[in-house]
């Protein structure tokens, strides 16, 4: 199985958002786990690169004397992210000889640089130990984010303790994900670059701009060459 990177820069601030309110704090929390850190979880991830692959499927169909490229490009799709009996009906003609499944691409939370991680978990670890926090999971969670305020609108008036807040990954910080490819599925590569390099957004509130992104699908640490030629 060959290894690969997603890395996905902010570029506006992006919403992560957990679900879940923060006593005193936000009523709409940041996704992070036990030490502190932001991450956008593996499953969110795959669906939106899959939305954004029937995106570019739409983007092929509608262009002439494609046709050998949108049918490579639809299966691609396929192997890659599996296809539901919706995406099947809503993509592809009744006598399309495509079965659906649940796709074969493996990849792991977006998430920090594994060093900066490592680093600060080791120092909590070390900390936890000794009885006190040089930096807990909350300064962690306060270095990475601003706190915004939102307030719902109605026929042009606010409403009434609508007034909520929420939390926002700063523009600038770096996430990575790991991909995972078998030998066989190599073939597969330049079309799933073209998905990666075509998503702009992530997270919640992008219609207002949130979760602007920069991605690069890296090889060995480098931009992944397309077809060998770029």
């Amino acid at each position: 199985m060959n290894k690969y990177k997603l890395r996905v820069e902010i570029e506006s601030e992006a919403i992560f958002t957990s679900g879940e309110a923060e006593s005193n704090t936000v009523s709409s929390k940041l996704l992070s786990d036990e030490y502190g850190f932001a991450y956008y979880h593996a499953k969110t991830l795959k669906g939106q690169l899959k939305k954004q692959g029937f995106w570019l499927l739409d983007q092929y169909k509608q262009m002439e004397n494609e046709r050998d490229r949108e049918k490579a490009f639809g299966k691609s799709l396929v192997k890659l992210f599996g296809m539901n009996k919706e995406e099947k009906e809503k993509y592809w003609s009744k006598d399309a000889k495509i079965c659906g499944s649940a796709g074969t691409l493996k990849l792991t939370n977006l998430e920090l640089d594994p060093k900066i991680r490592e680093f600060f978990i080791e120092m909590q670890e070390q900390d936890k130990k000794k009885g006190y926090f040089r930096l807990n999971p909350n300064d962690l969670i306060e270095a990475q984010t601003n706190i915004r305020t939102k307030i719902r609108i109605e026929d042009g008036v606010a409403k009434k303790n609508r007034l909520g807040s929420y939390h926002t990954v700063k523009k600038g910080l770096v996430f990575y994900s790991e991909l995972y490819f078998e030998d066989e599925e190599k073939i597969y590569l330049d079309d799933f670059y073209r998905i990666a390099k075509s998503l702009k957004y992530l997270g919640a509130g992008v219609h207002r701009g949130r979760g602007r992104v920069e991605v690069n699908f890296l090889e060995n640490d480098n931009e992944y060459c397309l077809g060998g030629r770029e």
